[in-house]
This record gives C-alpha cells, sequence and structure tokens, in this order.
C-alpha cells in the first residue's frame, strides 16, 4: 500500500515539473497591400450647346415693364405636378489585374414630380423615378430584370425662391440634384453640394398660354478625393410663368466623367471609369 502510494506521488511530482505545452504560433503577417495605381485621366466634359437643351422655339416677348420679383406661388392648398423623362447614355470600363472589360449602357427613366404646399409658403416636393427601358452593349434588358430595381424616390422641402432642403432619399438617384438644377430659379451664382450653378435671365417667351421668364443655368460639380475623381457639367433652359408663378416646362443637358480605385476582395485594384452624357426635363401637368 505504501509503495503504489509513493509511485503516485511520484507521478504527481514529476507531472508538475513537467514543461509546459510549447505556444501556438504567432498568425502570419497580413500579406502586403499592392501600391494603388494612378486614376486615370478624366474624359472631356464640356457644357452642351444651348440647341442641345432644348431645341424647342417659343414665341418672344418684350420684357415686361415690371417683372416683379421670382417667386413659386406656395399658398395653402397649391399643388403643382411635373412629368418627368430623363435620356442616358454611358461608356463604363473596369481593370484589375492587368485586365479590361467595357460596356456601354443607354436607359430611359420617367416619373413625376409634385409640389405640395403648407401653411408656411413652403412646398414638400417629392418626385418618384423608374426606369422604363434600358440596354448594355445594344443587347435590351429585360423588363423583368427592370422590374426588379425599385424607384428612386426623394423628398425636399422648397421654399418659395427656390432654396431645397432635402428629406428623404430612397433609390440610386439623388434629385436633389434635379431640384436644383431643373428648377433654378433666382439669377445669380449659387453653392451646390459640391459645385456651383449661375442663372440668368436669357428673355421672355409665349409658351403655351403662358407668358414665361426663360432662365438659363449652368452648374459645374467637381470632387477630387485620393480614389475618386468626378467632374459634371451642365446646362438648363427654364420657363416660369410669371403671374402664375410656376415653371411651366425646363430641360437640362448634363456631361459627366468619373474615375475611381476600390480594393477588391481578391487584393487586387479595381479601377473604374465612367463617361456619360444625360438629357432630362420636366414638363407641367395641367
Amino acid at each position: 500500500m505504501r509503495q503504489g502510494r509513493i509511485s503516485l506521488l511520484l507521478l504527481v511530482a514529476l507531472w508538475s515539473c513537467a514543461p509546459d505545452d510549447p505556444p501556438a504560433p504567432p498568425p502570419p503577417p497580413p500579406a502586403a497591400r499592392p501600391p494603388e495605381p494612378p486614376l486615370p485621366a478624366l474624359g472631356e466634359v464640356r457644357f452642351r450647346e444651348w440647341s442641345e437643351v432644348d431645341d424647342e422655339k417659343f414665341l418672344e416677348l418684350p420684357a415686361p415693364a415690371a417683372p416683379g420679383e421670382l417667386r413659386w406661388n406656395f399658398a395653402l392648398g397649391n399643388r403643382f405636378g411635373y412629368s418627368f423623362t430623363e435620356s442616358l447614355s454611358q461608356r463604363m470600363e473596369r481593370e484589375a489585374g492587368g485586365r479590361k472589360a467595357l460596356n456601354t449602357g443607354r436607359e430611359k427613366n420617367t416619373g413625376v414630380f409634385e409640389f405640395v404646399a403648407g401653411r408656411d409658403q413652403t412646398a414638400l416636393a417629392g418626385s418618384k423615378i423608374q426606369t422604363a427601358e434600358a440596354s448594355m452593349n445594344d443587347q435590351p434588358i429585360s423588363r423583368e430584370s427592370m422590374a426588379n430595381k425599385p424607384a428612386s424616390v426623394s423628398e425636399c422641402i422648397v421654399t418659395e425662391d427656390g432654396g431645397v432642403e432635402s428629406r428623404r432619399k430612397e433609390g440610386l438617384a439623388d434629385s436633389r440634384m434635379y431640384f436644383q438644377s431643373l428648377f433654378a430659379l433666382q439669377p445669380g451664382k449659387r453653392d451646390l453640394s459640391p459645385g456651383t450653378i449661375t442663372t440668368r435671365i436669357a428673355g421672355y417667351n409665349k409658351v403655351g398660354r403662358y407668358e414665361c421668364v426663360r432662365l438659363e443655368s449652368e452648374f459645374e460639380i467637381l470632387t477630387e478625393k485620393p480614389s475618386e475623381r468626378l467632374l459634371l457639367r451642365g446646362r438648363v433652359i427654364g420657363y416660369f410663368a410669371i403671374a402664375e408663378r410656376r415653371f411651366i416646362r425646363s430641360s437640362a443637358a448634363v456631361a459627366t466623367s468619373s474615375r475611381g480605385n476600390a480594393l477588391s476582395n481578391g487584393g487586387l485594384w479595381l479601377t473604374s471609369s465612367l463617361d456619360a452624357v444625360t438629357r432630362f426635363r420636366v414638363r407641367y401637368i395641367e
């Protein structure tokens, strides 16, 4: 009995004196991040000719003796609706690991804009824009595929002098740009986010039954970041009814070029280039 007990104690002593398990090997160092490639130069981005913005001719009118201040009529209960159409042509190129892919696309979008005046001489302005037709490399995209693409919905607060405050946005399109450009009302230069827009009075015309002031605007948006570069230039022609104090129609033509780098899950840099020309228009719904 004593011998067995001593052997057990000896075993415990030997176990307690045994060296600890060797430590786990350290994790391998993270793979070195490849150097970011330089961004390609932007493509040509020019203001389109005014005839490309809106080529429809209207009867010219003499300037009114007292044109008055340009302001929306957001008296309580007023509602203004506009149909919206947009056409887009674009060229897209992607490069990663020495391989390139080039695609061209066309798209037609339709939608509505609505202004509902409140009690404080502002209006809740909403928009809904949906893709109607699209093609990739001249091959039509099925309507079933487009049906899965949700509409872009936005809401803004608009003041009578044309100021815009964004409230809600769902989808890809940022309608704030549409509100700030298509409905540019005050002559002079103003800030965008980011960029600037300049508006001037360019005459007076009879559009349908409305006597309107013709407003011409130019806007430019430029962003430069370490991995992103964007330049957008657009021109707008709008017709604002002087007596009724609302837009009757407005058209825009916009050129865009963007370049960007993004690191893929596989550790490769993906360089994307986009060049596009967009035309859009709103018309007052009687």
